[in-house]
């Protein structure tokens, strides 16, 4: 319970509108486009991922996903080999999918997860994460990216 409850409270945290945020794009688009103006170098990938790593904890994402392809009793759907899907949704557009990910986790209702139409995702709800630095956006998708 008290897990849950830190989580929900950094969720929390991150809601609400980013305003004057420094390091954080407000516009969602832009957002996508600061954080990804081009697909990461192999040896970039790997340090932002690194980076990324303890921000899926600190964000509070893993109350909600597994990192592995199995749901393990959690709300919200898997993330291993989440890039092989986006990818496969995107034409293969290693660099459109990245920015995808940065709108969906940036904005999720208005970007959903193609995860929405199933029944037992019907009723899960991510919330927005507007107050994420463009910085850390990039280092928290290139670590997705990496789950396998």
């Amino acid at each position: 319970m008290t897990r849950y409850c830190i989580s929900l409270l950094l969720l929390l945290a991150g809601c609400g509108p980013p305003g004057n945020i420094p390091g954080v794009t407000a516009n969602t688009e832009l957002a996508a486009e600061a954080a990804f103006p081009a697909v990461p170098a192999a040896e970039d990938s790997l340090e932002l991922s690194n980076k990324g790593k303890p921000m899926f904890q600190r964000f509070g994402c893993a109350a909600c996903h597994s990192i592995t392809a199995e749901r393990s009793g959690l709300m919200g759907p898997p993330l291993g080999g989440l890039s092989d899907r986006v990818l496969s949704r995107h034409e293969y557009d290693h660099l459109q999918a990245r920015r995808w990910l940065v709108k969906h986790i940036r904005d999720p209702q208005t970007f959903p997860s193609p995860y929405k139409q199933e029944p037992e995702y019907a009723r899960t709800h991510m919330p927005p994460n507007p107050r994420i630095s463009d910085e850390d956006m990039r280092a928290l998708v290139e670590y997705l990216w990496m789950l396998r």
